[in-house]
């Protein structure tokens, strides 16, 4: 049996690790550098748990992908996507893309141009819901405990869709 020891402690160390991702969800949600510690040092999460939390109140399956290296990084491609057509979830995506990819610590950051907003809504949205979510998601995210800053809300987004 002392031949199999370490096995044992394999298996238990892969089922705990499993048992942990199944809990707390997986996605990329951590950041690279640490420009984004304020964000996280205010809500106590990475901007990308934030962002993961909230798409997942219309798609529990939703994980946060690696961010394509162009704005916008992500895309509301959820069947139920009253949790990411709107100006929030966009300023979320943004921030969640500068956490994945500014290993530079860029005071800058990435930025989206004139237009980023409706690539981001990619044609699952009418049109998006600006400097609010809609009432039934405002109240998942009170009731969860999802903490979003009314910055996200009100000064985040620019009207040409830039970010």
């Amino acid at each position: 049996m002392p031949r199999f020891s370490w096995y044992r402690s394999f298996v238990f160390t892969l089922s705990a690790s499993s048992l942990l991702v199944s809990v707390y969800g997986a996605g990329n949600t951590t950041c690279l550098s640490s420009q984004l510690d304020w964000y996280t040092d205010a809500v106590g999460e990475s901007p990308c748990m934030t962002y993961q939390r909230l798409r997942q109140i219309c798609d529990a399956d939703y994980e946060v992908p690696s961010f394509r290296p162009n704005t916008p990084g992500d895309n509301c491609d959820s069947q139920n996507s009253d949790c990411c057509c709107n100006s929030v979830s966009f300023a979320l995506s943004m921030l969640c893309m500068n956490c994945q990819q500014d290993a530079a610590n860029d005071p800058d950051g990435i930025d989206a141009g004139n237009g980023a907003y409706w690539d981001y809504l990619s044609g699952t949205c009418s049109q998006g819901l600006n400097y609010t979510l809609p009432a039934e998601v405002q109240t998942a995210v009170c009731s969860q405990g999802i903490k979003i800053s009314t910055y996200i809300y009100q000064r985040a987004f620019w009207s040409t869709g830039a970010w």
